[in-house]
């Protein structure tokens, strides 16, 4: 029996890649109701077709995100439950957990919403793509398929 050696990042990002390609496809189909709403609008057209782009590129981009924390934390645990809580955890505190920090701090507050989720998905969502956001979604995940690298790495 042959086999081929693969490293690590051929594997992680293989099953990074599978997963976004799942969700992408999963995503094709709501295009319908767009273009729905775009036909039975009154006058036809009458739709904001960049809030709506910018909402698919921010869900592809949150997708990305949790993608790979999901990969993070199946490297912690053997148990596909325990992995699955794990993720939820974090996805959580990612996104609602620093826009609970008071805003009445000022600049601190507002400096601590910058590192949560939902703050560069509202930007995105409205139809205005920004570099800091994409910047932003692409670090987290890359963080985060990095130090699944290093847990790999590590056991």
């Amino acid at each position: 029996i042959k086999t081929k050696a693969l490293t690590d990042w051929q594997i992680i990002l293989g099953k990074f890649t599978a997963s976004l390609l799942l969700v992408f496809i999963a995503l094709i189909p709501t295009l319908t109701y767009v273009y729905t709403i775009y036909v039975l609008g009154n006058p036809v057209g009458n739709l904001d077709l960049g809030s709506i782009a910018g909402s698919y590129f921010g869900l592809f981009f949150l997708a990305s995100i949790y993608t790979s924390i999901g990969l993070f934390t199946s490297t912690l645990s053997k148990n596909q439950i325990v992995a699955f809580i794990l993720s939820v955890f974090i996805t959580f505190i990612l996104f609602y957990g620093f826009d609970t920090i008071d805003t009445s701090l000022g600049n601190d507050g507002y400096i601590f919403q910058q590192f949560g989720i939902n703050e560069h998905f509202k930007s995105i969502s409205r139809g205005v793509i920004d570099t800091r956001d994409v910047i932003y979604f692409i670090s987290v995940t890359f963080f985060f398929l990095f130090i699944t690298k290093q847990q790999l790495k590590n056991e």
